[in-house]
């Protein structure tokens, strides 16, 4: 389904929460089927929508001027669409808004973008923090997906606060193909000097063909991220076992400081 239509058919699902829970439904399925912006086709991805209040209002929209679509915009320095997971994005235009792509990876089709729609809402999507091993079950890295996820809505809730799109946003996430993957919790190798300290390896096996937490609501531009997405990384971690974050203890998340230095 194209965006133009997915938009059509989530405007009557009800409130706004309602109207992008079902957007955000519709383009999930496109972008499984291999129908994505710039050829995107993986068999295991992330899809994030952040859908500001008030998209289906009569005049609602972004002007895409060639100077107005970002601060600074420029489409070879797309830094304010970051694709999750990776830096080194490349900008582009495309006839339903801007977008922030990563070049092809080993099965010659891109590995990511973020794309920028005219009237406000911010479609994520990448297959990035995903790793295959012939020996072990694939992967998906629980330390770039929370300090992805959490840095790159940062980074969009920025890119509408700036256009002065109107609060509450409204954060749908869902992971796919991921039947049979294992949610890494540790470092690459044991001593990687990625790995948290205090956090354990276990076994973490996905038995899911999809993950789709809950929607989140962010009420204002200011909120700690991390904090208001505590439910839906909770809740991809239930999917693999865990009761929870295992970078969370208490109030502290093991990763902000790591966060903070490359927000």
């Amino acid at each position: 389904m194209s965006y133009r239509d997915a938009v059509m058919a989530a405007k009557y699902a009800g409130g706004s929460n309602e109207q992008a829970t079902a957007l955000h439904q519709r383009r999930l399925e496109t972008v499984i089927d291999g129908r994505g912006y710039f050829d995107f086709e993986s068999p295991r991805g992330i899809v994030v929508h952040v859908v500001p209040t008030g998209v289906y209002d009569d005049g609602y929209a972004i002007d895409l001027g060639g100077h107005s679509v970002l601060p600074e915009a420029d489409p070879s320095r797309p830094e304010q669409l970051p694709v999750l997971g990776r830096d080194g994005a490349r900008g582009s235009w495309t006839g339903d808004g801007f977008g922030a792509v990563v070049e092809a990876d080993e099965r010659d089709a891109p590995a990511g973008y973020a794309h920028l729609f005219s009237n406000g809402v911010v479609e994520s999507v990448s297959a990035i923090p995903f790793e295959s091993s012939e020996s072990d079950a694939p992967r998906l890295d629980g330390r770039t997906l929370e300090l992805g996820l959490t840095r790159c809505i940062r980074r969009y809730l920025r890119v509408l606060a700036y256009h002065q799109r109107m609060a509450p946003v409204h954060v749908a996430l869902s992971v796919f193909g991921t039947d049979g993957l294992r949610l890494d919790a540790s470092g690459k190798e044991a001593g990687d000097a990625t790995a948290v300290e205090g956090v354990t390896e276990k076994n973490n096996i996905i038995n899911e063909r999809i993950l789709a937490p809950f929607p989140v609501t962010f009420e204002n531009y200011d909120v700690d991220v991390r904090e208001a997405l505590s439910d839906p990384i909770d809740a991809l971690w239930r999917g693999a076992g865990r009761p929870g974050s295992p970078f969370v203890s208490g109030d502290t998340w093991a990763l902000r400081s790591e966060f903070t230095r490359t927000k």
